[in-house]
């Protein structure tokens, strides 16, 4: 009979391997095999005993619990090819669409529509394999029956029929020559007695934990004979699977020998952990061959590498799978495909479209053009884009001259324009075209395989940190999309074909298979399984993460997994535990960190470490957790000021003024600076809501067409001309909303509908307010005039109205407002004041006011009879800028016009700097410049 030992943590078990098999094997190591829980142990194993031993020797044989299964399996029924479980999927769709009554029939259902059950029945069957269940036991329970409304009509029927449709795919596997790894492992444990043991003279199973059905009738099975030895690590702790296989062969135990030192280190997410580790490993003295960082959560792996690996003087080595669907390659390709999921007709989204083009990975695709030409092109695409549709046409934007005249400007004619042109082609046709008319895996799997090959020829991609890694792993993808038994069949819409493929990459793991024999190590919590370090990092430690109490996601009731005697969620769970327990009980040294939310509490495993370590010191609080110090004391904000230099005044002195850039001035000098004497502004951006801006636009479009055939002095609004504005209204709008997005639909076609209930209501409260008729004079008026100021300075005032009306004797200038807030625009906000501060807390605007004077100074119509008011389109309100009773001649002159002397004065003094006025935060909240004038830092 073989023997069942257990070691402490605290001891490497590779180590102890060693030194066994040098007392009894010495140096020829052939006729031993040992099986590790997956192949990492393997390089650390053959290490040890290459520098023990110090010459040339015979090594054991060493396999993975996986290869070491197939290996049995494979001399049972050699030749058969192993299939994944979307293959698994495609086969059983074949035999459930054929079972009468079944919900997908051949005919009428998709595989699409079936992929979900499939999987699910494939993971049933798999388990009912691996653990082998045998077709008795299914009958033996009842299985059949009414579930009542905690089961879908969808699993009773496959549940129903579970016992039938497990043996159609068994024989259809038989009779194609298929094999899943379930099957394998299934072959390999019933058929244990005819693989003679003998071929294994000496084995030792090393650090398996849970095993299934299969592994444990194996692993038995060898335990019977006297050579074979299970080799385990715990600290006299109870664990279901070790009491389970007690009973199997001879045990011997060697005693725990320490306790390792527990380190606590809360966050308040996981960059703030990667912060303190860094300064960790930074400020102490850090033995890193003997180190390992543990992530289990694989994507904290990038921004580790980015805030720590990349500061430390070290070799590291990184063993994990990464999930491929966070990878740029990814992101890009998915682009592509939304692309062409919605795509109506020969319309695309202009945001999604933008999106594509602004990846990197596109904005720099030399194929063509070179890569600097090209981010030009794609910047003037969008400059050109982001003023247009929301819809867009890629041959329109092929014939687009003023995008790739504007090009070949920045470039100063260095490229032709028609090069730019074949570029944006170039990329239309790779990117988006490719993919129109993909109904199938393999095609699908050749129009990736171009795209990765172009871009790894003509783009900077391979010059990126493990791109390498990345696209060996999509290529691998590629050539798995054309293998699929399935590889030939067509989707009805290339949507369920795209969705296919997030399903794939959703699985999918990219390999980083280092050499683990130097260096730092950063790997995965089940890579970290055997292995022994002095320092441990383990990151993530949070519910949900490291440890999860969520219920195994199973086509079968707990209840019949129970019956079954499939593994339950809590048993899942004890295995992670044991992981994190194996992991931290190994090690001198032990770091912890988590995240301490509400919403993101820190693992039970931490709580239930910390109770035992606290109940063996008899002292609560004997491990306290340690905050995680970002050394970011809040530091008051850097003062912001700008001299008024000869250039500067230049440029002021050239200005034109507006009421926009007077009322920006007097909001806030620094912004004014950065806008109207730089030139700089926000860069404009796609987003799925609706700009506010671009609504105000439209709107004023809107009514300035609306409004202008009415531009007669003998037309006065009455009942027949506004009765003819909301007759005209749908139809103007709708070609304005036509021209601004295309084609109608969703939101903007209930914004549509918005502006029109609104605009109606407003064109109804104006002829209710229309006491006295109403001549249109002008619409949309450019009105400009200059001004000299007290100092002999002349400037340029302009100003564009929105619409000029004639009441009776007074000229009413009007400006629509989008938004709903009419306060502090009367003339009683105005007296005359000292400084700009004081201004700013009284005055909302100048416009009213500037407006009257810019008509006045036109047309020298008298103030008595100009004045202003504003619209909000919003609400229907107004606010008129003069009352009846007000003197406005002696208004304007000695109120208003003072007070814009002063302010424009102000502007031309050059002792008095550009500063950042912050004492409005609501207006700092929408600047577009506040890490420029520092008010916030980068």
């Amino acid at each position: 009979m073989g023997r069942i030992i257990e070691i402490p943590f605290s001891q490497d078990i590779i180590e102890f391997v060693a030194e066994k098999l040098l007392k009894e094997e010495k140096s020829d190591f052939s006729s031993v095999t040992v099986v590790f829980p997956h192949q990492r142990p393997a390089f650390y194993l053959r290490r040890i005993l290459s520098s023990r031993i110090g010459r040339s020797f015979f090594p054991p044989q060493i396999l993975s619990m996986d290869e070491f299964m197939s290996t049995l399996a494979e001399k049972t029924a050699p030749g058969l090819t192993r299939i994944d479980n979307l293959d698994s999927a495609y086969l059983l769709f074949q035999i459930v669409s054929k079972i009468p009554g079944s919900p997908w029939q051949k005919n009428s259902s998709s595989f699409s529509e079936f992929l979900f059950w499939g999987l699910k029945i494939e993971q049933v069957i798999g388990e009912l394999d691996i653990e082998l269940i045998k077709d008795a036991k299914l009958k033996e329970i009842g299985i059949v029956g009414d579930w009542g409304q905690d089961v879908s009509k969808n699993t009773q029927h496959l549940l129903g029929c579970l016992k039938e449709i497990r043996q159609a795919f068994h024989a259809m596997c038989e009779e194609q020559k298929l094999t899943t790894r379930s099957r394998d492992y299934a072959r390999a444990a019933r058929n244990i007695a005819e693989n003679n043991t003998k071929q294994f003279p000496t084995i030792y199973f090393v650090g398996i934990f849970a095993m299934t059905g299969a592994e444990k009738a194996v692993i038995r099975s060898f335990l019977s004979h006297r050579q074979t030895y299970f080799l385990r690590q715990n600290d006299g702790s109870s664990w279901k699977p070790f009491e389970e296989m007690d009973g199997w062969a001879e045990k011997e135990i060697i005693a725990e020998t320490f306790s390792s030192e527990i380190f606590l280190h809360s966050a308040f997410n996981i960059h703030s952990e990667i912060v303190g580790l860094g300064d960790i490993l930074m400020k102490k003295e850090v033995n890193y061959k003997e180190t390992a960082i543990v992530l289990p959560e694989p994507a904290t792996l990038i921004p580790l590498l980015s805030g720590v690996m990349t500061s430390l003087n070290t070799d590291y080595n990184i063993t994990m799978g990464y999930p491929i669907s966070r990878t740029p390659l990814y992101t890009l390709l998915d682009l592509s495909m939304k692309l062409e999921e919605t795509r109506y007709e020969d319309t695309h989204s202009s945001r999604d479209y933008l999106s594509l083009l602004m990846h990197p990975l596109v904005k720099n695709f030399g194929y063509v053009i070179e890569p600097t030409h090209m981010r030009i092109l794609a910047h003037s695409v969008e400059e050109s884009l982001l003023q247009g549709k929301t819809l867009i046409k890629l041959s329109e934007i092929e014939q687009n001259d003023e995008i790739f005249i504007r090009a070949a400007q920045m470039t100063e004619k260095e490229v032709p324009l028609q090069n730019f042109r074949d570029a944006l082609r170039n990329i239309h046709e790779i990117f988006i075209r490719k993919m129109s008319g993909v109904k199938t895996l393999n095609h699908l799997g050749r129009v990736l395989e171009e795209i990765l090959t172009l871009l790894l020829r003509h783009s900077p991609a391979a010059h990126y940190p493990f791109s390498g890694e990345f696209f060996h792993g999509f290529f691998l993808l590629s050539d798995k999309l054309r293998n699929f038994l399935l590889k030939d069949e067509e989707f009805r819409e290339s949507g369920e074909l795209f969705e296919l493929f997030r399903h794939l990459t959703g699985t999918e793991r990219i390999s980083f298979q280092g050499i683990p024999l130097k260096g730092l190590q950063v790997l995965g919590l089940l890579e970290a399984r055997c292995l022994n370090f002095k320092q441990v990092f383990l990151l993530d430690s949070n519910e949900g993460v490291l440890s999860s109490a969520a219920s195994e996601d199973s086509l079968l009731p707990l209840s019949l997994r129970a019956a079954l005697g499939l593994p339950l969620h809590y048993q899942r769970e004890e295995i992670y535990r044991y992981h994190f327990h194996s992991l931290i009980s190994s090690a001198r040294e032990a770091h912890i960190f988590y995240c301490d939310t509400q919403k993101q509490p820190r693992s039970h495993f931490i709580e239930k470490l910390v109770w035992e370590r606290e109940k063996n010191a008899g002292k609560i609080g004997f491990i306290k957790a340690r905050a995680v110090a970002l050394n970011a004391l809040p530091r008051p904000f850097s003062p912001f000021e700008i001299s008024k230099t000869r250039e500067i005044l230049n440029i002021l002195q050239g200005m034109n003024f507006s009421s926009a850039k007077l009322n920006s001035y007097l909001l806030c000098p620094a912004s004014f600076y950065f806008a109207s004497v730089l030139g700089l502004k926000e860069k404009d951006k796609t987003s799925s809501k609706l700009d506010a801006t671009l609504i105000g636009t439209i709107l004023h479009k809107v009514l300035e067409q609306l409004y202008r055939p009415l531009i007669m002095e003998k037309i006065v609004l009455g009942e027949a001309e506004y009765s003819h504005l909301e007759k005209s209204l749908p139809e103007v709008l709708g070609s304005v909303f036509s021209e601004a997005f295309g084609e109608l639909r969703g939101e903007h076609y209930l914004l549509k509908e918005m502006a029109l209930s609104r605009l109606k209501r407003y064109i109804l409260l104006e002829k209710q307010r229309s006491a006295v008729g109403i001549n249109i004079i002008s619409v949309e008026e450019h009105l400009s005039c200059s001004l000299k100021l007290k100092n002999s300075v002349t400037v340029q005032l302009i100003g564009r109205a929105d619409r000029i009306d004639h009441h009776g004797q007074e000229r009413m200038i009007v400006d629509y407002k989008s938004g709903k807030n009419l306060e502090r625009h009367s003339f009683k906000a105005f007296n005359f004041y000292n400084s700009r501060s004081e201004m700013k807390r009284k005055i909302k605007s100048i416009q009213l006011p500037l407006y009257v004077f810019l008509y006045h100074q036109v047309y020298l119509v008298p103030y008595e009879d100009i004045n202003s008011k504003l619209i909000s389109l919003r609400t229907g309100g107004e606010q008129i800028f003069f009352n009846q009773e007000v003197n406005r001649q002696k208004f304007m002159k000695g109120v208003f016009l003072p007070v814009l002397d002063s302010l424009i004065q102000e502007i031309f003094n050059p002792e008095i700097p550009f500063v950042r006025d912050d004492t409005d935060e609501k207006i700092c909240e929408y600047c577009p410049f506040p890490t420029l004038c520092r008010k916030v830092r980068s």
